[in-house]
């Protein structure tokens, strides 16, 4: 087979390639070194379940900052609708806005994990940041093990939420 190619187009060719495989190479090293440095403190891990008596409970777990054991929070005198046939778990680990079995999410940013998660369940407002818990926006530490027990009359008022609301979503 004849090569119709100048040896100048060759040279022209085989830089090009070499650039662009040189290119390739750099991005797939930098986007893997700011993803493992992104995800090397791990994600929340949440678990929404029913105890069997029926009360709706949720368990906070984190690989790194409760190592002892779970945070679990408990509704009772709500009902669990979603919640059938076992618990469900929801890692955080990208943005996901959907809602859970017992509310809203209001917040959830992952681009630095284990980042910033705040969800409502029965009219209750959780958010998860690695620095602190906060229920019904009273700050509450990370204690392995905890467990919080919130009444229907600790739910926040629908004016305070409003507010926190326009300041998760940046108006």
């Amino acid at each position: 087979m004849q090569n119709d190619l100048s040896p100048d187009a060759e040279r022209t060719l085989k830089k090009f390639f070499g650039i662009f495989i040189g290119t390739l190479f750099l991005y797939v090293t930098i986007y893997g070194g700011c993803e493992a440095y992104r995800v090397r403190n791990g994600a929340w891990h949440l678990t929404f379940d029913k105890q069997p008596d029926g009360t709706p409970v949720l368990r906070i777990e984190h690989p790194r900052l409760l190592t002892g054991g779970p945070v679990s929070i408990r509704f009772p005198g709500e009902n669990a609708p979603r919640v059938t046939n076992g618990p469900i778990t929801y890692v955080y680990s990208r943005p996901d806005t959907n809602s859970t079995p017992f509310g809203p999410m209001y917040f959830v940013d992952t681009t630095q994990l284990p980042g910033t998660v705040a969800l409502g369940a029965f009219g209750h407002v959780i958010e998860m940041v690695p620095r602190t818990l906060f229920v019904n926006f009273k700050e509450v530490s990370w204690t392995s093990g905890t467990n919080i027990t919130l009444s229907a009359q600790e739910k926040p008022a629908p004016e305070r939420l409003k507010a926190r609301n326009q300041q998760w979503n940046g108006r």
